[in-house]
């Protein structure tokens, strides 16, 4: 298996978690992989600071990845729309998840 498809295999797993833990307020979720140091980041912006509870579910699918990833420490990050930049999917791995704006 070369580096592409373990990235993408990576990202199906994390996909998976997502079920049931997306808000009104989360607007994209991104995903990057530092293969050389065992590092998953999941960059997550909301519209406004997430609440308490959106927290935990964000934090629940870091968890619930970093227990079925045992050779990567997942992480997550937390930003708001306002730092989107036009161009910002061409700063990430894989778009994880994106609501659609008209």
């Amino acid at each position: 298996m070369n580096i592409e498809e373990k990235k993408f295999g990576l990202y199906l797993t994390i996909l998976r978690f997502l079920t049931f833990k997306i808000t009104e307020n989360l607007r994209r979720v991104y995903l990057d992989f530092d293969i050389n140091s065992h590092k998953i980041l999941l960059t997550a912006f909301y519209q406004i600071y997430p609440s308490e509870l959106e927290l935990e579910l964000l934090d629940d699918i870091v968890t619930d990845s970093d227990a079925h990833i045992p050779d990567f420490f997942v992480e997550s990050c937390v930003k708001l729309v306002d730092e989107l930049s036009d161009d910002e999917y061409k700063k990430h791995e894989f778009v994880v998840f994106a609501f659609y704006y008209e």
